[in-house]
Order: structure tokens, then C-alpha cells, then sequence
């Protein structure tokens, strides 16, 4: 089972995610702004499901580049999703190394089909 971190201050969206993933067969976590999130990683997370615009000004990418320098317990390379309503910020997500940016609205099963695609993906990159 991957351990998933869902980041996004929309209470009706965390809780739909976590229900999506779940009934997919993902283990999650959730959390509304980016301190938590941080306090949440481990080196079991094995993935981030972030949304770029968070309560109080507050940026996903930041949280994304923090990973990405190894300011958090997670692994570096974690699988990183971004998501966001405006198709603007997705060149600046690639840039800070998300693995993928999802516009929303997504379809719901894109995001789990995707999810563990990256996360296959991943796993034979760390087996040779």
C-alpha cells in the first residue's frame, strides 16, 4: 500500500481525495497547509498530492521545492502531483520539479490511474 500526503485547505476536496484513494487502495494522510504537511512526511511517504493555492497566500510550489531540497523527512524523489484551477502555474510546477500538474477539474480516475503509474514508474527506476 502506497502512503500518500494530500495538501489542500478546501475541506471538501481534501475529503473527496482521501475517499477517491482510499477506495483505490492508497493509505493517506491529510493535511490543510504546509507545516502540517511537512510534520506529516517520513521516509515512507511515497507520494504528495499538493494544491498550489493554499489558505493565507500560502504556495504548494513552496512546499514542492522544500521536498525537492530535502528540507522535509520524505525522500527527495518523491512522487509530486500539483494541482491547480489556473493552467498558468503549471510551467512553474515543472520547473520546480513536480512529477505532474493535474488542472482541475480532473477526472477522478485520472488522478488514481496516474498516481500509480508514477508510482510504478518510480519503483523500477530504484530497482536495477
Amino acid at each position: 500500500m502506497s502512503n500518500i500526503i494530500v495538501v489542500d485547505d478546501d475541506p471538501t476536496n481534501i475529503t473527496l481525495t482521501r475517499l477517491l484513494l482510499e477506495l483505490d487502495g492508497f493509505s493517506v494522510a491529510t493535511c490543510f497547509d504546509i507545516p502540517s504537511a511537512k510534520t506529516s512526511a517520513d521516509a515512507s511517504t511515497d507520494a504528495f498530492l499538493i494544491d498550489c493555492h493554499l489558505a493565507r497566500g500560502a504556495s504548494g510550489i513552496d512546499l514542492l521545492r522544500d521536498i525537492r531540497r530535502g528540507s522535509t523527512a520524505a525522500e527527495q524523489e518523491v512522487v509530486v502531483i500539483i494541482t491547480s484551477g489556473d493552467y498558468r502555474r503549471e510551467s512553474e510546477a515543472s520547473e520546480a520539479g513536480a512529477d505532474m500538474f493535474l488542472l482541475k477539474p480532473y477526472p477522478p480516475e485520472s488522478l488514481s490511474e496516474n498516481l500509480a503509474k508514477l508510482l510504478e514508474f518510480k519503483k523500477g527506476k530504484h530497482v536495477e
